[in-house]
């Protein structure tokens, strides 16, 4: 599996990322490799966020988190190009399976020279990196 939806989670679960996607106040789930899905609950509207890129991308209404995956998180094009699961698997026969709440982050990050090959990775808690790279990125919890 390249991904893991959860139980919707409040954003500011995603520390100093929270305020800058403000109407996506749900975390419904996140790739192995660190990139976040999000829900405005009032729109059913679905971003992917990009933590590397300091960025997100929508992909619109969906009536579900299961639609959300059957149209989106299963789409091939998007499987190849956001999830990487060739990618995942060369890291995961490296490191081992992921626990809950876990997720391959290379190091150093691509946006400080990192290459991302599978031999620079290493495993972390997915909520500590979201907050991390935020941080790296200067973002502020109090941000508007």
């Amino acid at each position: 599996m390249t991904y893991h939806l959860i139980s919707p989670q409040p954003s500011e679960v995603l520390g100093p990322w929270a305020p800058h996607f403000a109407k996506f106040s749900e975390v419904v789930g996140y790739s192995c490799l660190g990139q976040f899905f999000l829900r405005d609950p009032s729109s059913n509207e679905y971003i992917v966020l990009h933590p590397f890129k300091r960025a997100a991308k929508s992909y619109g209404a969906h009536n579900s988190v299961g639609d959300f995956e059957a149209t989106v998180l299963k789409d091939a094009g998007f499987a190849e190009y956001v999830l990487r699961p060739a990618h995942v698997e060369a890291i995961a026969k490296r490191l081992g399976g992921l626990a809950p709440d876990e997720i391959y982050i290379p190091t150093p990050y691509p946006f400080l020279g990192g290459r991302e090959a599978p031999e620079t990775y290493a495993k972390g808690d997915a909520l500590v990196f979201a907050s991390i790279v935020g941080q790296m990125h200067g973002l502020s919890e109090n941000a508007a």
